[in-house]
């Protein structure tokens, strides 16, 4: 591979030093030292950037350039930037616009609440789905005025339901679910609607309609639901996002966020998003939109292409040490 101009991705969070030190030190150098191996190393976010740099010093004991965001390893540098991924915009609405979006919009109608909280996701531990749900039995238990003029509809992907810790995540959904529903349901209404299954026409008819979207993963390297929900919702829907996703670095702003530790602190934030008042939702929605909107797919891999094209093939930048 002499010669070759090598960019590598990595999708999900990169951890601080001393989580690497889990690790023994053979296999965490053996990963560290082949990603040096690249030009460009592109991340999800600037903290994970910044995670990524602060081990190549204090694990490595490698030079690095903060300013620059780079490392000097065997003589060579290497870049680390973040490259927020995202979604295509125009194929996202035809979908959510498509005849069996609207057909599961119809039937959503046939039994939607006033208040609607959703909930979009793969079947999956860091996806931190029950304390979601503790977190709404608080505020029923806080509110109970919201009782049956809210349903929290949770549409959930099965995943690895062959690797035991995922097939025992989707047994204490069910049964945290089934607990909560029978304390605070009745014959009349069901606190928790939970559908299990596959179906994309399904996603973008519950994203089109919530008023409030919980997405609170307890690490996430960024979460394209939110950036789906953001683009395609039509009820000035508001966002409840945890600040360990990486889309909340571009979001933050038009969003509520939370610890996703924090149950209380997540029941809070979702009262706040049912209760604000009309003029904020659509401002923060439409702002929301946007950022996906210009943050899109093509920018995506334009701004890849973009760097290697200035920082390896045409560099300009010296690295000048500390």
């Amino acid at each position: 591979m002499n010669g070759a101009v090598i960019h590598h991705f990595s999708h999900v969070p990169w951890p601080t030093p001393q989580y690497w030190k889990v690790l023994p030190k053979e296999m965490r150098d053996a990963i560290l030292y082949g990603l040096l191996g690249c030009d460009i190393v592109g991340f999800q976010s600037s903290l994970d950037v910044r995670n990524f740099l602060l081990t190549c010093e204090e694990n490595g004991g490698l030079q690095v350039d903060e300013r620059q965001r780079a490392v000097v390893f065997e003589g060579r540098v290497v870049y680390a930037r973040h490259y927020p991924i995202s979604i295509e915009p125009a194929a996202t609405l035809r979908m959510a616009a498509s005849r069996g979006s609207r057909q599961e919009e119809r039937k959503l109608e046939g039994w939607r609440p006033p208040k609607l909280i959703v909930r979009v996701d793969r079947v999956d531990p860091s996806k931190n789905i029950v304390r979601g749900f503790i977190a709404y039995q608080k505020l029923l238990r806080s509110h109970p005025e919201l009782r049956r003029q809210v349903q929290f509809w949770a549409f959930l992907q099965p995943s690895r339901q062959d690797v035991p810790a995922y097939t025992q995540y989707l047994r204490r959904i069910r049964q945290t679910v089934a607990a909560i529903n029978g304390e605070m349901g009745d014959s009349s209404w069901v606190p928790i609607r939970l559908d299990i299954g596959e179906s994309r026409r399904k996603a973008m008819a519950a994203l089109r309609n919530f008023d409030v979207l919980l997405v609170n993963p307890v690490y996430d390297g960024l979460n394209l639901v939110v950036k789906e929900g953001a683009l395609v919702n039509a009820t000035s829907g508001v966002i409840v996002l945890s600040e360990n996703a990486g889309a909340h670095e571009e979001l933050h702003e038009h969003v509520l966020s939370i610890n996703p530790f924090d149950v209380e602190a997540t029941a809070a934030a979702m009262y706040a998003g049912l209760t604000m008042g009309a003029e904020d939702r659509k401002q923060r929605s439409e702002a929301a939109s946007l950022v996906v909107r210009t943050n899109d797919i093509a920018r995506w891999i334009s701004r890849q292409v973009q760097d290697l094209r200035e920082l390896v093939l045409d560099p300009q930048t010296v690295i000048t040490g500390r």
